[in-house]
């Protein structure tokens, strides 16, 4: 459960500042690297590596959940 808060608590702090709108290049991979560093996970952690995938990957999954 903590988990999913803190993903879309990610994705809330990402959409306020980039948009929604989320393809697959590395400026995306950047945007969802400094959110996760804006939400206080240290850079050089296995945490923060997990942070941004899962970040990405949730983005995407909501983006193309509805085929925006």
């Amino acid at each position: 459960m903590l988990r999913i808060v803190l993903i879309f608590s990610f994705a809330a702090l990402l959409a306020t500042s980039v948009g929604l709108k989320v393809n697959a290049t590395e400026s995306d991979w950047a945007k969802e690297r400094l959110a996760c560093a804006a939400f206080g996970i240290d850079p050089g952690s296995a945490a923060f590596d997990k942070c941004v995938a899962d970040l990405h990957h949730s983005l995407w999954a909501e983006e193309n959940l509805y085929g925006s």
